[in-house]
């Protein structure tokens, strides 16, 4: 047989071309076809046929015997069998679909393009995502879902408000006044100044009842002497109390105040100082009978307010210091 990939003659019943190494395991071998060769092109011309069936050519005739006449039958009898062999085949589908005939109209406009269906589904679900995120977002059934206002009390003391504020005034309504806000900064200075002025106010308290203590406190009468104790105490526990609120004037939260926030309460330390030097000359004062004679005894606690030079006590210390320690604006 010939290899039909090479052309080379190999053995029957081979499955692979020793020549090529094609497959041959599909290769059917057919008979080998009896007659003679034309000897003009080479085409194989049937038996007892006088002339090539290809080029037209005559060629040599062989007389014809009985035993030709069966070879023929023979040879006409296995082409007959081999067709219906072939004929008999079964036919194979294919599961890939076949190529649209190009003759058909409108073919090849309609080739690869999604149905209306295709489009009108994709519309439908493009409408649901966005809508659906539009509804996500805005939250129709809760407005106040995304509202950032305050609505609960807050402590804002530490940040220079007074106590707890349950809302914030102007913030639902249209016409608030920017002025009306004030600032931690704002709140710290305005209670340093509020501060600032009631010590000089104090201190004025504390020149007066010291003024009395040299009069009244050691010549006066026991009624007199007896108010004067308890204006000190007064003016002691005030002292004392405007000590506390200056301590507790919030300057953490910004940092800007707290250099003046210390000058201030070293003015009130100062002055605290003096009253209760004050107070304790007018118990001295009030317990005793004899405040005349009683006099040294009584103004000893203020000694130390009254050196000769002044340099060190408590009342030249808060003087000096308190117009150039007095809190400025930042």
């Amino acid at each position: 047989m010939r290899c039909p990939s090479c052309g080379s003659e190999i053995a029957d019943g081979l499955d692979v071309c020793p020549a090529c190494h094609a497959n041959l395991s599909a290769t059917r071998v057919m008979p080998k076809l009896r007659g003679t060769w034309c000897p003009s092109c080479g085409a194989l011309v049937p038996v007892g046929e006088p002339t090539c069936p290809k080029c037209g050519m005559p060629v040599s005739a062989t007389p014809r015997t009985k035993a030709s006449d069966e070879l023929d039958r023979r040879i006409a009898e296995e082409r007959r069998l081999e067709r219906e062999r072939t004929s008999t085949l079964p036919r194979i589908e294919s599961a890939v679909p076949s190529e649209p005939d190009p003759r058909v109209e409108g073919v090849y406009g309609r080739e690869r393009l999604p149905h209306t269906k295709v489009f009108a589904l994709a519309a439908i679900a493009s409408l649901l995502v966005v809508g659906g995120a539009a509804l996500v977002i805005t939250h129709p059934w809760d407005p106040t879902l995304t509202d950032t206002r305050a609505t609960t009390p807050a402590d804002t003391s530490q940040a220079g408000f007074p106590g707890t504020v349950d809302k914030l005034v102007g913030q639902d309504s249209g016409n608030t006044d920017a002025s009306t806000v004030v600032s931690a900064d704002e709140a710290t200075f305005s209670s340093l100044t509020s501060s600032y002025e009631a010590l000089a106010d104090l201190s004025s308290r504390a020149d007066e009842l010291e003024s009395r203590l040299d009069e009244a406190g050691v010549s006066g009468s026991a009624e007199e002497r007896a108010a004067g104790e308890q204006d000190a105490k007064q003016l002691a526990l005030d002292v004392s109390n405007e000590a506390s609120t200056i301590a507790g004037i919030d300057v953490q939260t910004t940092g800007t105040y707290t250099d003046q926030k210390a000058n201030v309460a070293t003015l009130a330390s100062w002055l605290r100082n003096r009253v209760e030097a004050i107070y304790s000359a007018w118990q001295l004062s009030a317990q005793s009978s004899d405040p005349a004679s009683d006099r040294e005894k009584i103004l000893s606690p203020m000694s130390g307010n009254r050196e000769s030079d002044g340099s060190e006590s408590y009342v030249n210390l808060f003087k000096k210091n308190y117009e150039a320690w007095k809190p400025e604006q930042r």
